[in-house]
């Protein structure tokens, strides 16, 4: 497995933007799926947020194919002035309890500490036990669109 910008895949912005708006679409339901295309298109740097990356398993058929995702953005809840956030950490069912949401976490967190932020967020309502795993705190709980969330950060 190995991770890399979304930049340098350009071939996969389609499947990572079809993979958050089925995962997280609810929190935005104005959105569809075309401007969660052009949203992802938005990530694809390596020098300044908003950065994505795609984590890569290599094939029978010798190719690299995509597993995961996660991306480092500037705002994540809607009037939260705390920032940069981890956001969007998705591996398909079949290759979770791999190690490879905790790769693409070190890896963002990687890239805000090169980028000079020295704390980063996240929320998350289905693995708070990964990121606390992973050395995060919990911050706070809150109901954020419908749905039950822990907020937490980590000081990189």
């Amino acid at each position: 497995m190995k991770i890399a910008p979304l930049i340098e895949r350009p071939d996969l912005v389609a499947q990572v933007a079809a993979w958050g708006f089925a995962e997280w679409g609810h929190l935005n339901p104005s959105e569809t799926l075309e401007q969660r295309v052009v949203r992802i298109q938005g990530k694809m740097n390596v020098d300044r947020v908003p950065v994505a990356f795609v984590a890569l398993d290599a094939s029978d058929s010798g190719g690299d194919d995509i597993v995961g995702t996660a991306s480092l953005i500037f705002d994540d809840l809607e009037g939260d002035p705390r920032n940069p956030w981890l956001a969007s950490v998705f591996v398909l069912p079949a290759h979770r309890k791999k190690g490879i949401a905790s790769a693409l976490v070190r890896t963002v967190e990687a890239t805000a500490r090169r980028l000079g932020y020295s704390r980063l967020y996240l929320f998350t309502s289905t693995a708070p036990d990964l990121y606390a795993g992973l050395g995060w705190r919990a911050l706070e709980q809150r109901d954020y669109r419908g749905e039950h969330i822990q907020v937490m950060d980590r000081t990189l």
